[in-house]
């Protein structure tokens, strides 16, 4: 159940004392991370490096004033006016992580760096690259796990590390709530249910056509599951990113469909191909457009928080009732930009 702004202040300055106390701060497990290279303490970090998408928003949303820029994620996109002209004059410089780093060794040092940080798993990949540009750069690089689930702990420890905890900690708490409010939404299997008495099925449809999908249990899906759908694209021993073709997902006919792609939507509204999957006749295609990300997907990162909220406010009629309070709040906390009722009014049509 969502609270008042009064509320939410006084509620995050009482949790904050008790997180000082040792017997509090135990209750919290540790996620994994790994650094690599000398590790700074929290006062001589002032310039951040995101190495990929998730930890710019990470570090966006912790400590925007020690960013150095974005690695690729355009505040600009769309020109909406949602975020504030500092973010918006922050630059873009180009990713690190994975293999398709645009972003020279070179530039990042350029930058002059006090850290490095990614998020996401820690494979032996990932490892091997962090070690190695540590080790070139002489910039101390950092590796931290976590998925949606674990978002208020990975602010906990980042934050800790940034010397950032007060604000680490009112992330937290809100992040905390909202994976409660939906948790306790799945165990009390609020969803409508089908005729066949289970839980309501979805399909996430991804790229221009919609035939792509996240499996069960990817991260691509993960925001969606939490709230107890069922996804239609279960592939026992695998979780990632598949291709789907029309035969198969008239094969599964979802009850709903959930996209956040605009060129989808458009695709999917007018062909002639999609129009007899029951989804789509009894017009339960979702739409989260994202501004200028993805809420559901796209990045996967602590934006997801907000696209979680905003698909159980269509089935819950508690969450519904206060989900303008909650796009407000989110966008002060997470992003620094206070929004105006109108702006509001639109984020709630492209979601």
């Amino acid at each position: 159940m969502a609270i008042n702004r009064r509320h939410f202040i006084k509620s995050c300055v009482t949790l904050s004392a008790f997180y000082c106390l040792p017997s509090f701060a135990k209750t919290h497990s540790k996620i994994e991370e790994a650094f690599f290279g000398k590790r700074p303490i929290s006062t001589e970090i002032q310039r951040v490096i995101s190495a990929g998408p998730p930890s710019d928003l990470l570090l966006f949303a912790l400590a925007p004033e020690k960013m150095v820029g974005f690695s690729s994620i355009s505040l600009k996109k769309g020109d909406t006016g949602f975020f504030a002209q500092q973010w918006l004059n922050l630059p873009i410089y180009g990713r690190l992580a994975g293999r398709g780093s645009t972003l020279s060794l070179e530039k990042l040092l350029s930058y002059r760096p006090d850290l490095i940080i990614d998020t996401g798993n820690i494979d032996e990949t990932y490892r091997s690259q962090a070690q190695k540009v540590a080790k070139q750069t002489g910039v101390p690089y950092l590796l931290i796990a976590g998925s949606l689930q674990d978002s208020p702990q990975q602010l906990r420890q980042l934050g800790e590390i940034l010397g950032v905890e007060p604000q680490a900690e009112k992330l937290s708490f809100l992040a905390e709530q909202y994976l409660s409010d939906a948790t306790q939404f799945a165990q009390q299997n609020q969803l409508p249910k089908t005729e066949q008495t289970k839980p309501l099925s979805f399909y996430l449809a991804r790229g221009a056509k919609g035939l792509q999908t996240g499996t069960k249990g990817s991260i691509h899906t993960e925001a969606i599951e939490i709230l107890g759908l069922r996804n239609v694209a279960d592939i026992p021993g695998f979780s990632g990113l598949t291709e789907v073709s029309m035969e198969q997902l008239y094969d599964w006919n979802p009850d709903i469909i959930i996209t956040q792609y605009n060129e989808a939507v458009e695709f999917i509204n007018t062909s002639s191909l999609w129009r007899g999957l029951n989804a789509i006749k009894s017009r339960q295609l979702y739409v989260f457009s994202g501004v200028p990300f993805g809420w559901i997907d796209g990045p996967p990162g602590i934006n997801r928080l907000l696209g979680m909220r905003r698909l159980q406010s269509h089935f819950d009629k508690k969450i519904q009732e206060t989900i303008r309070q909650d796009i407000q709040q989110f966008y002060d906390l997470f992003y620094h930009s206070p929004l105006t009722d109108a702006q509001i009014t639109q984020l709630m049509e492209m979601s």
